[in-house]
């Protein structure tokens, strides 16, 4: 039978009993699944691993368990991508977010663009976002977020190497991409990036990509980079 998995705060220490506070996880183990005493369920801690545990005591906001099998969770890919998507509509910020995640991004970045529809977003919601994605798809590892950032400030302080996803006027195609190392893979809103903008990735040396496809919404190539650069 497969177990369910569940994300803890701290980290896991194998060797030991673990016991911890938390409400809304001890919510859900007792009145949604109908956990108990001497149930089995996978908790991890972001770590990469997987703990095959034993629910060991219950009360009304704490929990006890023990590890009875570390099981090490292989990484969704073998390199690390950075997702700098321009800030969005909430519900379709959120979705990129989520299906990141499955896919195995490692960082989300929050671009306050030229042209962006919001400047700002809920970091709480979108690391439960995160954490749910990753309970739900069999990742270990949860990643990471920023805090919303301009292109400049990004463009300035950023030392990988940098892929801008634009309609218009790229010369090369995602084909032309490498698969190997990190990158940071830069998504424009729907009316694209500004003149200045792609004027200061050409500056930084960020390669210029198209996405050999009909003309997608924001969160759609988003999601189809992902799945290319990750998966591709």
């Amino acid at each position: 039978m497969r177990l369910h998995r569940f994300f803890i705060g701290h980290p896991i220490d194998p060797s030991k009993v673990i016991s911890f506070s938390d409400p809304a996880l001890v919510h859900q183990l007792r009145r949604v699944f109908r956990f108990h005493e001497g149930d089995k369920a996978i908790f991890f801690d972001g770590a990469g691993d997987d703990h095959v545990s034993e629910i060991v005591s219950m009360g009304k906001d704490d929990l006890s368990f023990r590890v009875l099998e570390t099981r090490a969770v292989k990484p969704h890919s073998g390199r690390k991508i950075s997702l700098a998507v321009s800030l969005i509509k909430k519900d379709n910020f959120e979705w990129v977010i989520q299906k990141g995640t499955e896919l195995g991004v490692s960082e989300f970045i929050p671009i306050v663009s030229d042209r962006s529809e919001k400047k700002g977003f809920n970091g709480e919601r979108a690391r439960k976002i995160m954490i749910e994605a990753c309970e739900q798809s069999g990742r270990a590892d949860v990643p990471s977020i920023r805090e919303p950032m301009s292109l400049n400030d990004l463009l300035a302080s950023e030392k990988r190497g940098m892929v801008a996803f634009h309609t218009e006027g790229a010369d090369l195609s995602i084909e032309d991409i490498s698969r190997t190392g990190d990158v940071v893979a830069c998504i424009g809103p729907e009316g694209g990036w500004s003149a200045d903008e792609t004027e200061a990735f050409k500056k930084k040396g960020a390669a210029m990509v198209r996405l050999d496809a009909p003309i997608l919404r924001a969160e759609t190539a988003a999601i189809a980079v992902a799945t290319l650069l990750l998966l591709g």
